[in-house]
């Protein structure tokens, strides 16, 4: 009879520890605040708090966190202070954000339709969408092209756009990267921006293929659109911005080139701008250690990492005879350190490469080229006006 109970009382037992478990966390979750209130509250009097000098204000090197590396954007006087005023807005925009339901991420998510992009396309240029550049398996194999829509007497210069995002996501409709083809467009650049093969469909070298491949359809098509095939720079940010140093420095020695058409073409840029850049995957800053993307991008056998990672490294293929280079990275980047364009800009210098120009930005972050946008856009405006010019 004994042995017959104890399995009995035991499941009771259970049932009534599972209750009561239940019953706390309901409690606990019923004593959360149910909106943003507590934690901005929280937040502001953090903030407050870094006021060494009691001013009631915030110099750069008074703020620190996401304060430092979006100090630009949310000064928004430019008196190079934040007021508690300039303070409470920021907050109230992380508030409504924090309260926006979180949508699952996509790989290579199309951030905008066909039909919305052609819709709003400025009365002066001509999109032409979603190219396939090589035939294939891969629906990643895509550009967008823009153009201005008045009719040149000459050959018009060329830019590539190349999206970041870690090797793993983004688009090339997302934000600055058709912005930008189409700002260029309009100052009589035509331009493509470039989708390519995530880390989730092929890991490297099929990225660095891919752009590579996009460069040479663009030079075979020049004379349809114009475009002097002698004069094309690019642009990129983080991911894209390591794949547009690839394009400015790697040959097809490097046997990067991959097996897709028009290998008769060259996939060289002839200017290179690039923000936020991983320039060599053998090299971590002291304290900090490989970056997850950086693993992703070169996943395969360990036997051969050390190799594929130094092919995939821009600053292991420096040389003289590097095309001109504008580079922007901020101090307070946590993603790619800031000594990545340290050492690459050194490189190219001692290469013998003539033509360098480094805006390190003090306290700015990752998001370098938006954040400090009075400084990066004319500086990259006048790199591209003064090296692809006749």
């Amino acid at each position: 009879m004994k042995c017959r109970l104890f399995p009995l009382l035991l499941v009771v037992l259970c049932l009534l520890v599972s209750v009561e478990v239940q019953a706390q966390n309901e409690a606990a979750q019923n004593q959360r605040p149910q909106n943003n209130q507590f934690d901005a509250r929280k937040t502001m009097a953090g903030w407050l708090a870094l006021d060494k000098d009691g001013d009631k204000k915030l110099s750069l090197a008074e703020a620190d966190g996401r304060l430092k590396r979006g100090f630009t954007r949310i000064d928004k006087d430019k008196d190079k202070l934040l007021s508690q005023q300039e303070l409470e807005t920021y907050l109230g925009y992380l508030v409504r954000r924090a309260a926006q339901p979180r949508q699952p991420a996509t790989k290579n998510q199309q951030t905008m339709s066909t039909q919305r992009l052609l819709q709003n396309v400025p009365d002066n240029v001509v999109i032409e969408p979603d190219i396939f550049y090589r035939q294939g398996k891969s629906k990643a194999w895509q550009l967008d092209l823009i153009r201005p829509k008045a009719a040149s007497d000459g050959l018009r210069p060329g830019i590539v756009f190349i999206h970041g995002g870690g090797w793993r996501n983004g688009d090339k409709r997302k934000g600055v990267f058709l912005s930008g083809a189409i700002e260029y467009a309009q100052r009589g650049y035509v331009c493509i921006t470039v989708n390519y093969r995530l880390v989730d469909e092929a890991r490297f070298p099929a990225c660095v293929e891919d752009v590579k491949t996009a460069v040479r359809w663009f030079r075979a098509h020049a004379a349809k659109y114009q475009l002097d095939p002698t004069r094309i720079g690019g642009f990129g940010n983080s991911a894209g911005a390591h794949l547009v140093a690839m394009l400015g420095l790697t040959g097809p020695d490097a046997g990067l080139d991959g097996d897709g058409p028009y290998q008769d073409h060259s996939s060289a840029l002839q200017a290179v701008c690039a923000a936020a850049t991983p320039t060599d995957f053998l090299f971590f800053p002291e304290g900090r250690s490989r970056h997850k993307a950086f693993d992703g991008l070169l996943g395969g056998d360990s036997k051969t990492l050390q190799e594929r990672a130094r092919r995939a490294s821009p600053i292991h293929h420096v040389r003289a005879s590097a095309p001109p280079f504008l580079l922007f990275h901020g101090t307070a980047d946590k993603t790619v350190d800031v000594t990545h364009s340290d050492r690459f800009v050194a490189a190219l210098r001692k290469a013998g490469a003539k033509d360098v120009t480094f805006m390190r930005v003090e306290g700015a972050g990752h998001g370098v080229f938006t954040q400090q946008a009075t400084k990066t856009k004319p500086a990259m405006e006048a790199f591209f006006k003064r090296t692809l010019s006749k």
